[in-house]
């Protein structure tokens, strides 16, 4: 390869200075600007590809699984799905087999055809860029490809050598992106996909890049408790606009007039919840089991009430979500911790030395949450099943906190922990609630799927509407949230993963501060305590940085050190909390 004389200004490569150089058009042979080259970095050339390749994935999530497999209704339009599987061939194809000489096996007709999930393809992207990082490792511009390219792929008098091949990709990852803008645009025009709402200040735009003002001026605990001085990254709260589907149904309701005594001979929410459950997680719960709750604490509350008596044990992963800890202890139960450890990337506890703690302290309830809070941990099958046979020789009655279980990321998935088998779904108390993945905690609706039958009874037992009724418009939301909401959910899913990469990258440049990149949910667990901050975390950077961060001494023992941020802000917003804490770390040093 040639030196680098010239091409992108600031380029984003980390590859050092060695460039891509080509005297060659793509189209027709001809040379480019009367022969005079252009060089380009391998790590800038990679950047924009993995940025094309990641971005056209983004608008694959944002549209979802039927959406994405459809075709518009635009001349010779493909799907979006097979648009990024022919984007994967060409990848393959063009820097595997031409490029590095790796046979590859492609079928380029099929690639246009295919169908599946999002998440199916989505596992594929990655694995395609470190393959084609690989690919390009000993990439040569001036030398011929390794092999004799198809016939379709060679135009009219195209001399092709490996830097001609690099800037095909590059034409086709291009062209392509904007192509699936158009598609995706499309399919929202005609109304086949939920539409994001108009910002939260009427102006057009995305409903997850709302002002700074529009949020200074909400009324609830996040924004208004900590000051005007403050940014708050703690409570669990994102900041983005309601979902279309379920500002319309409250705006339904409300034109309506209908808040009065609503007719429900049964729970509004069993059958859809039920509904949901077999749908996106493959479960199959009874709805007759479903009984309503305010939200998560107060189902906590009534099982600790109904399956457990004062000075028993409750055994639980720490860290922990705090209004849990403090349920445990404020109702005089003993809490045995179960410690998460760091395990490569993520998280993972001791199955041993749990089950030691748990036969010494006897305990009456296992308290599991998952995905977890606020480790972002998505518990794997292995696991579960580790949890639900402690559950079963001890005889536990098991509470699982499943409402971060729309919210996984990446190749993650949930698993209902009830879904395991039949004997562990008759001990399981599954509490959710569609107001965290939807974003409107303030309509206080929630759903448990008691499944332990004498703790039904007991339920049931106690006096008409002791433990609330269902709440109309939280009612109305949780059902347009589920019927109506997934393609919102989808385009949230991409943005939350877009702060995410942010997050952690910042991250990593601040001395002293670690994190493990959660596989779900909006919550990251920043370990401090190689900062050498003066002060615990959650407080330094309230009072250094003016970030209002969760205190890590609030999620259980062994906690010092740490803090909680939520991430789910806009990007302007997270970048101006990162930057105020990096500075804040750095000025603490100096």
């Amino acid at each position: 390869m040639a030196a680098t004389t010239s091409g992108i200004e600031g380029g984003a490569g980390s590859e050092g200075s060695e460039g891509i150089e080509s005297g060659e058009g793509l189209e027709g042979g001809g040379s480019i600007e009367g022969g005079r080259s252009i060089a380009v970095s391998v790590g800038d050339y990679r950047y924009f590809i993995e940025r094309a390749v990641r971005g056209m994935a983004a608008i694959l999530d944002e549209l979802g699984d039927e959406s994405a497999c459809r075709r518009p209704a635009l001349p010779g339009a493909n799907t979006p799905y097979g648009l990024l599987t022919h984007c994967l061939g060409v990848l393959d194809y063009w820097g595997g087999e031409l490029i590095a000489g790796r046979p590859v096996q492609r079928d380029r007709a099929a690639e246009f055809e295919a169908r599946g999930t999002v998440a199916e393809l989505r596992q594929r992207v990655e694995p395609a860029l470190a393959q084609l990082a690989q690919d390009l490792s000993s990439v040569d511009g001036a030398a011929p490809l390794r092999c004799q390219p198809e016939s379709w792929a060679v135009g009219p008098d195209r001399p092709l050598n490996q830097a001609a091949a690099l800037l095909h990709i590059y034409e086709e990852m291009a062209q392509h992106r904007g192509q699936l803008e158009v598609l995706r645009d499309v399919l929202l025009a005609d109304g086949e996909v939920a539409q994001p709402t108009a910002r939260p200040d009427g102006a057009a735009g995305s409903p997850f890049h709302a002002p700074i003002g529009w949020l200074r001026g909400k009324r609830g605990v996040k924004w208004q408790r900590p000051g005007p001085e403050q940014l708050p990254a703690w409570i669990a709260d994102m900041d983005f606009a309601v979902a279309p589907a379920v500002q319309e149904a409250i705006q339904d309701a409300l034109r309506r007039g209908d808040l009065g005594y609503p007719d429900w001979p049964a729970h509004p929410l069993a059958e859809p919840f039920a509904q949901r459950m077999a749908t996106r997680y493959g479960w199959q719960p009874e709805p007759g089991a479903v009984r309503g709750v305010c939200d998560l604490i107060q189902a906590l509350q009534i099982v600790l009430q109904l399956g457990s008596q004062p000075g028993q044990a409750v055994l639980a992963h720490t860290p922990n979500y705090p209004p849990f800890l403090a349920t445990v202890q404020t109702m005089g139960r003993r809490l045995v911790a179960a410690p998460l450890q760091p395990a490569g990337s993520s998280w993972a506890f001791d199955a041993d030395r749990l089950a030691e703690a748990a036969a010494r302290a006897d305990p009456a309830i296992l308290l599991l949450v998952n995905p977890q809070n606020p480790t972002g941990r998505v518990f794997r099958r292995s696991e579960l099943e580790q949890l639900a046979e402690l559950a079963e020789r001890l005889d536990l009655l098991v509470v699982s906190d499943e409402i971060h279980a729309d919210l996984t990321h990446g190749s993650h998935r949930h698993i209902p922990f009830a879904s395991l088998s039949a004997g562990t779904a008759a001990r399981t108390v599954t509490i959710t609630s569609a107001t965290k993945a939807f974003n409107f905690a303030g309509l206080r609706t929630a759903v448990a799927h008691v499944g332990p039958p004498a703790l039904r009874a007991a339920w049931d037992s106690q006096p008409p509407d002791l433990f609330g009724a269902p709440n109309v418009l939280g009612v109305e939301a949780t059902l347009a949230a589920w019927r109506h909401g997934d393609g919102w959910l989808a385009g949230l899913r991409a943005e939350l993963a877009a702060r995410r990469a942010e997050l952690v990258e910042r991250i990593e440049a601040i001395p002293g501060i670690s994190m493990r990149a959660p596989e779900a949910g909006y919550l990251a667990w920043l370990d401090c305590r190689d900062a050498g901050l003066p002060a615990e975390p959650a407080d330094f950077f309230s009072a250094r940085a003016g970030v209002q961060l969760s205190p890590g001494l609030d999620f259980g023992p062994g906690t010092s050190g740490h803090a909680r941020l939520n991430f789910a802000t806009t990007a302007a917003v997270l970048e101006e909390m990162l930057t105020r804490m990096a500075e804040a770390v750095a000025g603490a040093a100096g």
